[in-house]
């Protein structure tokens, strides 16, 4: 999370948009009084030549994921009402998975391995445990969705939501909303998810409904709707 005094915005972190990666590069442009609240991980502060790049200051009592209700109540109101307010959404069913081999991240979700019948014509699933054991994840409901960050009262309150699906637009779009110079984006906590196999192969209808009952407001609000491979 960033309040820019400097720049006049803030940025409210949503979780598995690739906001860790918002974050560091926007920490460039801040100084001074600026707020930048401090990764929970350090190990993931390196770019892709090693160097680390997110830079925390004056955190405070504010902390990385602290939604939008929790952030204007914490802020003058002249400040929440002037700023450029700004989070990031992402295709809930899509960031589900994200969420799931985040979660097991120290224990990644096997693949299923061919056996010598699947060569004489039996069917081959590849993922067959893999969406028992995301099955039970979502089925758990102790997950959160993201619209706490850009919605309050089931109101759009951010300025803009950046789509992970275009992120590099969507921090283009900031950068020129706010007066920085337009920022490359580098690649944190990446990696941790198997990508060969689109999102809604880990889905049964069950598992769809779930997601979809839960983002109303995503799908709502913002469009989002489920895409098959």
């Amino acid at each position: 999370m960033i309040i820019s005094h400097t720049h006049k915005f803030i940025f409210i972190k949503s979780w598995k948009t690739a906001g860790t990666s918002i974050e560091a590069a926007l920490s460039e442009y801040c100084s001074g009084d600026d707020i930048v609240t401090p990764l929970g991980d350090y190990g993931f502060n390196r770019d892709e030549k090693g160097e680390w790049i997110h830079k925390s200051m004056n955190a405070g009592d504010f902390n990385q994921h602290d939604d939008a209700l929790i952030i204007k109540r914490q802020i003058p109101s002249e400040v929440w009402a002037d700023y450029f307010k700004f989070s990031i959404a992402r295709n809930p069913w899509d960031r589900m998975i994200s969420l799931f081999y985040w979660e097991h991240r120290r224990t990644p979700p096997p693949l299923a391995k061919k056996r010598f019948y699947h060569h004489l014509g039996v069917p081959f699933d590849e993922l067959r445990d893999a969406r028992k054991l995301f099955s039970e994840f979502v089925k758990k409901d102790d997950w959160e969705t993201n619209d706490r960050f850009y919605a309050i009262d089931n109101q759009l309150c951010a300025d803009f939501v950046i789509r992970y699906e275009n992120l590099a637009d969507g921090l283009s779009e900031v950068c020129k909303a706010v007066g920085i110079p337009i920022t490359g984006l580098p690649q944190l906590k990446s990696g941790m998810r198997e990508k060969s196999h689109h999102y809604s192969e880990y889905y049964d209808e069950e598992t769809k409904n779930i997601v979809t009952e839960r983002h109303n407001n995503d799908i709502r609000l913002l469009g989002y709707r489920f895409e098959g491979a």
